[in-house]
C-alpha cells in the first residue's frame, strides 16, 4: 500500500452526513442508549480478530435482525459502532449493529493490497459467534460497507451469498482481476455510488502500487451473467426516493435475487438513509413496491 494514499475517506465524512440524518429524524445521539454486547477492550474476540456489536432493547426471547457494517480503509470497528448515524439507523430499525474490525485497518479480499488473513473464514466465525452469544436472528443479517468496506461486501456476496439476507455495498466494487464467477445462489444486492467519485470511480482506477479498483458495471455483470448491468446514461435520468438517488432494478436475471444500481451526483460519500432504504427493500420486500424494472446491458 503506497504511503499517503487513502482509498476511502473513512468515517469522518460519513459522520457528518450521519449527524445530518439524525437531526432530520428528530433524534439525538443521547436518545439511543445501545447495549454494548462486548464492553471489554477490543470487543468480542474470535479466531483471527475481533468485532464490536450493539444490541437493541428487545423483549426477552426475541431475536433481532442485524446490519453488519464494514468500515473503510484506515477505519475501525470502534468508529463504526460510535457513529451517530449508524446508531440512529439501528435504533429506527430495531436491529443490532455489528462491526467487524479489519486487520491493519484494511480488508484482505482478493486483489486488495492487504494480505493479513482469510477474511471469509473470519467473517464466518464472527457470524457463528454472534448467533451463539446474542439474540440475533442469523437469517436476518444484512451486510453493508463503505469504500474498501463496500468492496469487502461485494466479495461476501460473491463467495458467501447464503450467510447474509442482503448486501448493500457503497462506493466500492470488485478489484482486478475480477472474479471469474461467484457461488450460488445469486444474492440480493443494492449498490450505491457517486457519479463524481474520484476516489473509487465507477470505472475503477489503477493505483501507484500496481493494484487496480474494478469497474462497477463489470462487477454487476459477474453477479448477473445474463447481462444485468446498467449504463450510466440510463441511471442518471430517473430520480427516486430518497431525493438525489437514481435507481434501476435489473430484470430477467432469474431466481429471486434483486440486483439494483443506485447513483447520486456526489463524490466519495455515504448516507445511512441509503442503507435504511435497502433494508426496507431487501429485508421486508412486501412493504415497499419494487422499482420499475428495466433490462440492463453492459456499456
Amino acid at each position: 500500500m503506497p504511503s499517503g494514499r487513502r482509498f476511502t475517506i473513512g468515517l469522518a465524512a460519513f459522520a457528518a452526513l450521519a449527524l445530518s440524518a439524525l437531526a432530520a429524524a428528530g433524534a439525538s445521539p443521547a436518545a439511543f442508549e445501545p447495549v454494548d454486547g462486548c464492553p471489554v477492550e477490543g470487543g468480542c474476540r474470535v479466531e483471527g480478530g475481533h468485532y464490536r456489536i450493539v444490541l437493541p432493547q428487545k423483549p426477552a426471547g426475541a431475536r433481532a435482525g442485524a446490519i453488519m457494517f464494514f468500515h473503510g480503509w484506515q477505519g475501525s470497528a470502534e468508529e463504526a459502532i460510535s457513529d451517530a448515524g449508524l446508531l440512529a439507523l439501528a435504533r429506527r430499525l430495531g436491529v443490532a449493529l455489528i462491526a467487524p474490525d479489519g486487520m491493519g485497518k484494511t480488508w484482505s479480499y482478493p486483489g486488495s493490497p492487504g494480505h493479513h488473513r482469510d477474511e471469509f473464514a473470519f467473517v464466518g466465525r464472527v457470524l457463528d459467534d454472534v448467533a451463539q452469544r446474542f439474540p440475533v436472528d442469523p437469517g436476518r443479517i444484512m451486510a453493508s460497507g463503505f469504500s474498501q468496506g463496500g468492496s469487502m461486501v461485494w466479495y461476501l456476496a460473491c463467495q458467501m451469498p447464503t450467510r447474509f439476507a442482503g448486501f448493500v455495498p457503497i462506493a466500492g466494487a470488485f478489484w482486478e482481476p475480477l472474479p471469474l464467477d461467484c457461488a450460488g445462489p445469486r444474492p440480493k444486492l443494492i449498490h450505491v455510488h457517486g457519479t463524481s467519485d474520484m476516489t473509487v470511480p465507477l470505472a475503477g482506477r489503477a493505483l501507484r502500487s500496481g493494484y487496480r479498483q474494478g469497474d462497477v458495471f463489470r462487477s454487476l455483470a459477474i453477479l448477473a451473467p445474463n447481462g444485468c448491468t446498467a449504463p450510466l446514461a440510463t441511471q442518471a435520468q430517473e430520480a427516486v426516493s430518497p431525493p438525489g438517488l437514481a435507481c434501476r432494478l435489473a430484470t430477467g436475471c432469474g431466481g429471486s435475487a434483486r440486483l439494483e444500481l443506485c447513483l447520486h451526483s456526489g463524490g466519495h460519500i455515504a448516507d445511512p438513509v441509503w442503507i435504511e432504504r435497502a433494508w426496507s427493500l431487501l429485508m421486508a420486500p412486501e412493504a415497499v413496491p419494487a422499482t420499475a424494472g428495466v433490462r440492463l446491458t453492459i456499456p
